[in-house]
């Protein structure tokens, strides 16, 4: 009788284990990677400066350009606006030295003609940002350095 349960008992072991592996068969599972490319522009650069000669008896405008190197993601669209700290306006400020100012205007030409191409160097973009001085507006004004910010804002 011992050994028909103990037969009885091995039997049954081997039945679960049988089924056991049968309840973890294999099988598979499907993982989707996805990556949303997001369009942005940048600029190579944080800041650079245009430096004029104002001679205030002059009649005539003097002008600088600064080339705004920038790139975007392939197919990117630019939009740029410039802003004057002094004035919060886009198209001119005000050339400040402590309690004096003289004003000056602003343009830019280039960036935003075509799509980015990508963001290697040799896809760099150029904004040209031009600003002009009417002389004779500093003829009353103390001599020494007069300067502004134009804040230049990329987007996509």
């Amino acid at each position: 009788m011992k050994l028909n349960k103990r037969i009885l008992a091995l039997g049954l072991a081997v039945a679960c284990a049988s089924m056991g592996s049968v309840a973890f068969a294999g099988g598979s599972h499907t993982i989707t990677v996805n990556a949303t490319v997001t369009g942005t522009c940048k600029f190579n650069t944080a800041a650079s400066t245009i430096a004029l000669a104002v001679d205030p008896t002059a009649t005539s405008s003097v002008t600088g350009t600064d080339n705004v190197l920038y790139r975007c993601t392939n197919g990117t669209v630019p939009g740029f606006t410039l802003t004057s700290s002094s004035t919060s306006s886009t198209t001119g400020g005000n050339l400040i030295q402590g309690a004096e100012n003289f004003p000056y205007t602003f343009t830019s030409s280039g960036g935003g003609a075509g799509t980015g191409m990508g963001n290697l160097a040799a896809n760099d973009k150029t904004l040209a940002v031009t600003v002009s001085v009417n002389q004779s507006g500093a003829a009353n004004v103390t001599p020494g350095t007069y300067s502004d910010t134009i804040v230049v804002d990329v987007t996509p």
